[in-house]
């Protein structure tokens, strides 16, 4: 179980423009929505997906079921330089009972199954820069086994902040909300993984994950997280990341939607009162995406003699 061909069903999801060869019964939307789950948004259909720099990406999707449900997971493997150290990238993706997908889990370097099996789901190793470290799914995210105790003694506090009404999520409740989004905490640090750790300043400089602003965002009385991660060395020329996240009635974090750029919070609404987020760049043109009552997909594309 070494490795992920011996695990499970293969198939790959292409994007071929401007027409997507699709894998069995997955529409076009669909199609989209996966690409987005696992990281790489079809900001617009002549391009098709985006990695994290911005750049067109063609990542290899297999289809695996990691926890005997009866729903493959898929597994995104991307490779290039964008992802500067190990030139190559992971995600997993899991599909809900209602069809939607959401990521799980994400980084730079490989990812294999170790063969065994926590709480129903295969224990992942990861390896990167050399060092490989061992993932558990811990209900929500995959997350590196010794921070799950960390985890489990924040969510108490962040389930009390869930019926209090609006209020900012208490600081002790920061280790769910970073590993929901797919972050672990390197040198007193929460890292998305992009970073090889090492450099802090000059050309290639990095800034960690951040919780930049908090505030209820869609009126449902709990608070939402956006997180950003910054630095050329991740980003290019855009500079930055973000992480919109969600708590949840039963007091977990769900991420509702992240990309490469800075987002703007827009006074215009989709569904269920989620607001519209625009994505900066360094670029003259803006994508705008708005909630659709599954995920956030495109709305149009802002600026003059722009695509839309």
């Amino acid at each position: 179980m070494g490795r992920w061909a011996g695990i499970g069903a293969l198939a790959a999801v292409l994007w071929a423009p401007p027409l997507m060869a699709q894998s069995a019964g997955m529409t076009r939307e669909q199609a989209k929505a996966l690409y987005g789950a696992g990281g790489f948004p079809v900001v617009t259909d002549a391009v098709g997906p985006t990695n994290r720099c911005g750049k067109p990406a063609r990542p290899r999707i297999t289809f695996v079921d990691m926890n005997g449900d009866g729903r493959k997971e898929a597994l995104f493997i991307d490779s290039g330089d964008c992802y500067q150290q190990e030139k190559r990238w992971y995600a997993v993706a899991t599909q809900g009972p209602d069809g939607r997908w959401r990521r799980i889990l994400e980084g730079e370097g490989s990812v294999a199954a170790s063969g065994t099996a926590v709480n129903g789901w295969f224990v992942l190793n990861a390896t990167r820069g050399g060092v490989t470290t061992r993932l558990t799914f811990d209900g929500n995210v995959y997350a590196d086994a010794r921070l799950a105790s960390q985890a489990a003694r924040a969510a108490p506090s962040t389930a009390r902040n869930a019926t209090s009404g609006p209020a900012a999520a208490a600081p002790a409740g920061d280790v769910a909300i970073f590993l929901a989004a797919g972050f672990h905490l390197k040198k007193g640090r929460w890292e998305s993984g992009c970073n090889d750790g090492d450099e802090d300043n000059g050309p290639g400089s990095y800034g960690p994950g951040t919780i930049e602003e908090r505030r209820d965002l869609n009126g449902d009385g709990r608070p939402e997280a956006i997180i950003t991660e910054g630095g050329t060395y991740c980003y290019g020329n855009t500079g930055a990341a973000f992480w919109v996240m969600s708590q949840q009635a039963d007091g977990r974090w769900k991420r509702m939607y992240n990309s490469v750029g800075i987002a703007e919070i827009r006074p215009t609404k989709g569904a269920d009162g989620w607001p519209d987020i625009g994505i900066g760049g360094p670029g003259l043109c803006m994508p705008v995406v708005r909630w659709n009552g599954r995920a956030y997909v495109d709305l149009r594309v802002e600026g003059k003699g722009c695509a839309r």
